[in-house]
C-alpha cells in the first residue's frame, strides 16, 4: 500500500489521540501515550497499521519548531532576570552537576566522549510539561509552584545554550580548544546579532498587527517569524529549535506572547504529538530490553542526583530545607529536550542506535516516579527535619531570613554595588580557569614535547614540569577567585545581617564562600570532566565542597551558644512589648529590634545583633488556637513553614530556648519565631488554624496530629 504524507499524518494522529487518551485516563502524561503509539506505528513492532519513518520524522521537525518557540513566548526578559536570585544558582548547579553525572555513566560503560556528553546533556533538563501537570494535580503549595517553575525558566535557556554548542561538535567541531572557542563566540555573535536585530522590528510589528484585531494575520506573522528564524539558524550549522526559541523570545517582548501563545498552542499540540510519536516510532524494543540495566542505572542517577543537587543548591540558595528538597523530588524526570538533543545526536550519527531507547525507557519510568515523589516529598522533608542536628536546623532557619534580606535590600545600595561586582569577576574567574584547564588538557602532549625539546627534561620530569607551570596559571586566577569570595562574603552579609556582630558577618561570609565554591565549581568541573576525566573533577569538586562544608559546621557550632544567649534576652523583649502590642488575634505581634521602652537593651538583642533579622515573631496561644495539647514536632511546623521557635515562655512562667521539639504546647504559651516573612506567615497560620495558607489555597485540609 502506497503512503503519502496525507495517509502517514491520518495514521499518526488518529492512534497518537486514541493511545494518548487512555493514558490520560490513567492519570498520566499525554506523551507517554504518544510513545506508546510510535510503537505501535512504527516498524518494530508486527502491527498491521504502520507509518512511513521517515516521512514521520520530517513532520516531527515541526512540532520540535513550534515547542521551543511556545518555551520562548513564556520567557521575557525580565521573567528571566526576576527568577535568577532565586532559582538562578539552582538551575545552573544543577544543568552543571547532572551534566558532568551523566558523563560519567556514559563513559563508565564505554561509550565515546561526545556520546556521553549528549547523555549528560539529555539528563540536565527535566521535563516542564511532566512537572507543570503534577505539581498542578497534587495541589502542591504555590512557593514551591514558582521556584521550580524558575528553575525550569533558567533550565531552558541553558539548555538553548547546550543545543547550539552541541550542534556544532556533532556537526563535526569535535572537543578541540580552538574549534570549542570559535564555536562559543560564534554563537555569542549569533544569538547578539538575532535577539538586538530581532528587538528593533519584531515587537514593534507584532504589536501592530495585533492592534488590527485579526486573530489569523497575527497567527500567520508570528509563526513566518517563528519558522524564518529557525530556517536562519539552521542555515547557520545550528539546531532549529535555537531560532524557534529566539523568536518567541522576541514576540513575548511585544507583551503580547499570553495572546499569540493562546492562538499558537493548538498547532502546538498536534505537531510535538507527532514529534513524540516520531521518538517512539525509533525505539527498536529488543535494544531497549537489552540495555534495560543502564536504563534503570540512569533512571536511579536521574532521581537521586535531582534531590542531592537541587536539594543542596535550593538551600544553599536560601529556598529553605522544604522548598528545596520538594523542588528536587519534583524535578526528577528528563524532558523533551532529551529527545531533541538526541535526535541532534543521531541525525549526526555521532550516538548509538541505543541512547534514543534508553532516554525513553528513562522517561516512561521518571513519568510514573515523579507523581509518587511529589506525593511523598512532604514525608521526606519531615524525615529529613527531624534527623538534622538542631544546630543546622536553626542556622538554616537564619540563613534563609538572611538571603531573603539581602534580596529584599535597596539596589542602590554601596553594598549591592559591590555584590554585583564580585560576582561579575567571580563568573570572569571561573571561565579563565575553565579556559586554562581545557587548553592545557588538550595540549598536554604538545606540551611534554615541547617541555623535553626546550629543557631536555626526560620522563617523568617533562609531566611534572607541564604540570607546575598550569599550577603557575591557575594559582593567580584561583587567589583573586578567594579574594572575590571575600568580597562577596562581606558584602552580602552587610546587606543580610546589617550592622550585626563580627562572629555573625564571620559565619555569613563562610556561607557565601561556599555558596562561590559551589556556584563556579560545579559548571567548571562540569564543563573540564570531558578533557580531564570525570573521575578526577567531580570528585574534587566533592571533596572541596565536604572541607568547605566542614568548616561551616564548626563555626555554627561556635555561633549556637550566641543564639541561646540572644534568645533569652529577646524573650524578655518579646513578653515586655506583648502587652502593648497584642492585636487581640491569637497574640500575634512582631517584635522589633529597638524596644522604646528600654533603649539600653534594644541594639543588642537577639533580633538585630545576634540573629541578624530586623523582626521576629511572638505568637501567644489562646484556648482557640490549633498548637494547644500538641507538641512542635507533632506539628511539623519547621518542616512545613521553613520557620522555627527560638524560644516559647510557659504560661507557667517557665522558658525554654532553642527547645526540642517535645514541649507540649498550652494556652497562655508565648512562642518566638525566626525565619523569613513567608515562613513566619505559615507558622502563625499553623499554630492558629493548622493550615498554611498556600495549603488552603490549593484546598488542602489540615495535617492530622
Amino acid at each position: 500500500m502506497h503512503h503519502g504524507f496525507l495517509a502517514d499524518f491520518a495514521v499518526v494522529l488518529t492512534i497518537g489521540a486514541l493511545i494518548g487518551l487512555v493514558a490520560v485516563r490513567l492519570k498520566q502524561p499525554s506523551i507517554l501515550g504518544y510513545l506508546l503509539a510510535g510503537l505501535v506505528v512504527g516498524p518494530y513492532l508486527p502491527f498491521p497499521i504502520y507509518a512511513d519513518t521517515d516521512r514521520v520524522h520530517t513532520m516531527s521537525e515541526f512540532g520540535v519548531v513550534l515547542v521551543m518557540f511556545t518555551v520562548g513566548l513564556e520567557l521575557r526578559l525580565m521573567r528571566f532576570v526576576a527568577v535568577l536570585p532565586t532559582a538562578g544558582l539552582t538551575a545552573l548547579v544543577e544543568v552543571a552537576t547532572m551534566l558532568g553525572l551523566g558523563y560519567a555513566v556514559g563513559r563508565s560503560i564505554g561509550w565515546s566522549e561526545v556520546a556521553s556528553l549528549f547523555l549528560g546533556a539529555a539528563l540536565s533538563i527535566s521535563s516542564t510539561m511532566v512537572v507543570s501537570r503534577v505539581l498542578t494535580e497534587q495541589k502542591s503549595p504555590r512557593d514551591l509552584r514558582d521556584h521550580v517553575l524558575g528553575v525550569l525558566v533558567v533550565q531552558d535557556v541553558l539548555a538553548i545554550t547546550l543545543a547550539a554548542v552541541l550542534t556544532a561538535v556533532a556537526k563535526g567541531g569535535g572537543l578541540e580548544t580552538a574549534e570549542l572557542l570559535r564555536t562559543v563566540g560564534k554563537l555569542l555573535v549569533v544569538l547578539l546579532g538575532m535577539i538586538v536585530g530581532g528587538m528593533l522590528i519584531v515587537p514593534r510589528l507584532v504589536r501592530r498587527v495585533f492592534e488590527l484585531g485579526r486573530p489569523e494575520a497575527l497567527v500567520v506573522l508570528v509563526c513566518g517569524i517563528c519558522f524564518a528564524l529557525s530556517q536562519l539558524a539552521a542555515a547557520m550549522e545550528y539546531s532549529v529549535a535555537l531560532g524557534a526559541f529566539i523568536a518567541g523570545l522576541l514576540v513575548a517582548e511585544s507583551g503580547k506572547g499570553h495572546h499569540v501563545e493562546h492562538l499558537v498552542a493548538p498547532m502546538r499540540d498536534v505537531f510535538a504529538a507527532i514529534f513524540f510519536v516520531s521518538i517512539g516510532m525509533s525505539v527498536d524494543p529488543r535494544l531497549a530490553w537489552e540495555n534495560l540495566d543502564v536504563s534503570l542505572l540512569v533512571t536511579v542517577v536521574v532521581i537521586v542526583g535531582q534531590l542531592v543537587v537541587v536539594g543542596f543548591a535550593g538551600v544553599l540558595s536560601g529556598n529553605g530545607l522544604r522548598k528545596s528538597v520538594s523542588s528536587g523530588l519534583a524535578l526528577g524526570q528528563i524532558g523533551e529536550f532529551a529527545f531533541i538533543l538526541a535526535t541532534i545526536g543521531t541525525a549526526a550519527r555521532v550516538v548509538g542506535p541505543e541512547l534514543q531507547p534508553i532516554l525513553v525507557t528513562v522517561a516512561v519510568l521518571t513519568a510514573f516516579t515523579t507523581p509518587v515523589a511529589v506525593r511523598v516529598s512532604d514525608r521526606v522533608v519531615r524525615f529529613l527535619d527531624h534527623h538534622l542536628p538542631t544546630r543546622l536546623r536553626t542556622l538554616l532557619t537564619l540563613y534563609e531570613a538572611w538571603l531573603e534580606r539581602a534580596r529584599e535590600s535597596p539596589t542602590t545600595s554601596p553594598a549591592r554595588r559591590t555584590l554585583k561586582r564580585a560576582l561579575f569577576a567571580t563568573a570572569l574567574d571561573g571561565t579563565l580557569l575553565t579556559l586554562v584547564v581545557v587548553a592545557v588538557s588538550i595540549r598536554f602532549p604538545w606540551l611534554r614535547e615541547h617541555a623535553r625539546e626546550t629543557f631536555g627534561l626526560a620522563h617523568p620530569w617533562d609531566r611534572r614540569a607541564v604540570l607546575l607551570g598550569s599550577a603557575a596559571l591557575l594559582l593567580p586566577i584561583a587567589l583573586h577567585l578567594v579574594l572575590t569570595s571575600r568580597s562577596f562574603g562581606a558584602a552580602l552579609a552587610s546587606l543580610a545581617a546589617g550592622d550585626g556582630n563580627e562572629r555573625l558577618h564571620r559565619l555569613i561570609q563562610v556561607f557565601a564562600q561556599v555558596l562561590v565554591l559551589v556556584g563556579v565549581g560545579a559548571p567548571v568541573a562540569a564543563i573540564v570532566s570531558p578533557f580531564v576525566g570525570a573521575t578526577f573533577s567531580m570528585p574534587t569538586l566533592i571533596v572541596l565542597v565536604s572541607l568547605a562544608l566542614g568548616f561551616l559546621w564548626h563555626r555554627a557550632g561556635t555561633f549556637e551558644t550566641e543564639v541561646r544567649s540572644g534568645a533569652e534576652r529577646v524573650l524578655g523583649m518579646v513578653v515586655r512589648q506583648g502587652h502593648a502590642t497584642d492585636s487581640g488575634v491569637g497574640g500575634i505581634a512582631p517584635v522589633h529590634a529597638h524596644d522604646p521602652a528600654h533603649p539600653a537593651e534594644s541594639r543588642p538583642s537577639m533580633v538585630d545583633g545576634v540573629l541578624g533579622l530586623d523582626t521576629v515573631l511572638r505568637v501567644s496561644l489562646d484556648d482557640t488556637a490549633h498548637a494547644v495539647g500538641k507538641t512542635l514536632t507533632q506539628l511539623d511546623l519547621r518542616a512545613r513553614s521553613g520557620a522555627s521557635v527560638v524560644a516559647i515562655r510557659h504560661a507557667g512562667g517557665e522558658q525554654k530556648v532553642v527547645p526540642t521539639g517535645r514541649e507540649v504546647l498550652a494556652a497562655g504559651d508565648v512562642l518566638v519565631l525566626a525565619g523569613s516573612h513567608h515562613s513566619l506567615d505559615d507558622a502563625r497560620a499553623i499554630l492558629l488554624t493548622g493550615v498554611v495558607p498556600s495549603d488552603e489555597e490549593a484546598g488542602a485540609e489540615p495535617v492530622p496530629t
